[in-house]
């Protein structure tokens, strides 16, 4: 059938005693030219599987542009959508086949073995922040885009910060999509209203909200015990009780440790884990949709997360001007903190001229609008048309443009196991000689 991949509803939240499901909308049906649960819809409303692709002749296999993309959650994949959409309007007989659509969490696995099977998809998804540790496939398994960003003067509209971030070795291996600021608050607006709070901009006005929603009932803070999602909300928190320049420092390994403050940092992520947060976040498949879908029912009253939570509370049908807000995470407001979805040409690409005439639409103004103002993120390029996002998106981009400090996230595999055994055993200094064992600058 051609339709809208069907989300699982997610688990029961144990704390509310119901069980929270995603909302209709997320459901709707859809026209744009993408593959979702293994099937290709076409720019006239036709289906064509992956097999009938496979199976075509070779000028019309040739024709289809098989790209390599995980996202699929609400806000996620409309936003591909809308991307696929915008390119069939520059090319109509454009036709786009996402491989990774049915492979669900084996996706990232699934492309590995492709990559070292030498079968690339033409384009595949990558997350920046990953891209200098992916050394084994370098310039083995993507062509450089250089002469595109030239041609298409990308180097002087692109922020330098994304250049440098998508470049190795002297050349350019990734065109970014979008720029995900990390350091998030998101907020219920209704909730800060009816307990007569102003939103905080500080910690200590972040902490005093959190006492007060606790007191009354309300669940402060809501997450999920996944390394990656304690890993944003310990960065957010950090970032906030170090200021952002001393962060920067020492996740950039600019600076000798202090241990200092980091310990402060710490001790301010123990205080907000072991008291405000939701009691079921560590329960099995508890994830950050259904940490968004407690902010939604009110159930909770903010969360510190990845600003494509924005994306998914927007499909839900919620209004960023009255029902929700986003900021930056209380006392960063000076740093932008980020991470960055980036499409790679894969070298060995079946249609490399339609993945080319593809990333050109990534790259373009009317590309970056279509999608960031559905995943929730910012252009990678601040001159597109800001009267097209919505007034979130446009304060968001400001910050991002107006930063003292534009920085890529830094991650290690490490830290997430040492933060997810830190909420299970509290263990302060545990979770301190994780951090100085595998110093960021190393």
């Amino acid at each position: 059938m051609c339709g809208r991949l069907k989300f699982p509803h997610p688990k029961p939240l144990i704390a509310a005693k119901k069980v929270r499901r995603l909302n209709p909308r997320i459901a709707r049906s859809s026209t744009a030219a993408v593959v979702l649960g293994g099937v290709l819809l076409l720019g006239n409303g036709a289906c064509q599987s992956r097999g009938d692709a496979r199976e075509a002749g070779p000028a019309q296999a040739r024709e289809l542009v098989e790209i390599f993309s995980w996202w699929s959650a609400p806000g996620e994949a409309d936003a591909l959508e809308a991307l696929v959409a915008t390119h069939q309007q520059r090319h109509p007989d454009a036709r786009i086949f996402n491989a990774a659509a049915a492979s669900g969490a084996r996706a990232r696995e699934w492309l590995e073995e492709r990559l070292d099977r030498n079968e690339p998809p033409d384009i595949f998804q990558q997350y920046i922040h990953e891209l200098r540790a992916a050394a084994r496939h370098g310039s083995e398994k993507q062509v450089p885009l250089d002469d595109m960003f030239d041609r298409l003067g990308l180097r002087h509209v692109v922020f330098p910060e994304l250049i440098d971030d998508v470049t190795r070795d002297g050349h350019v291996y990734a065109m970014p999509v979008n720029v995900h600021r990390e350091n998030t608050l998101l907020y219920n607006r209704r909730l800060f209203a009816a307990h007569h709070l102003a939103v905080p901009k500080t910690l200590p006005e972040f902490l005093a909200a959190c006492r007060k929603f606790k007191a009354e009932g309300v669940v402060p803070l809501a997450t999920a015990d996944q390394g990656w999602i304690l890993r944003i909300m310990f960065n957010a928190l950090a970032a906030g009780q170090m200021g952002g320049a001393s962060y920067h420092d020492y996740f950039m390994g600019t600076r000798p440790i202090d241990i200092a403050p980091f310990r402060e940092a710490i001790d301010l992520f123990a205080e907000v884990l072991e008291n405000y947060v939701n009691a079921d976040a560590g329960d099995d498949g508890f994830g950050w949709t259904n940490a968004a879908q407690a902010l939604y029912d009110g159930d909770a009253a903010m969360m510190l997360h990845g600003d494509w939570a924005k994306g998914y509370l927007l499909q839900l049908g919620w209004s960023g001007e009255s029902d929700f807000g986003v900021i930056a995470a209380p006392g960063s407001a000076d740093l932008f903190l980020y991470g960055v979805d980036a499409f790679a040409l894969a070298r060995g690409a079946r249609n490399e001229e339609g993945a080319r005439e593809f990333l050109e639409t990534v790259a373009s103004p009317a590309g970056q609008v279509a999608f960031n103002r559905i995943k929730g993120s910012s252009p990678i390029r601040p001159d597109v048309p800001r009267d097209e996002l919505d007034q979130l998106g446009r304060e968001t981009l400001d910050h991002l443009e107006h930063a003292k400090i534009r920085m890529l996230v830094r991650s290690r595999p490490v830290w997430e196991e040492a933060l997810v055994a830190f909420s299970r055993d509290h263990d302060r200094g545990k979770l301190l000689r994780a951090f100085l064992d595998a110093p960021p600058g190393a």
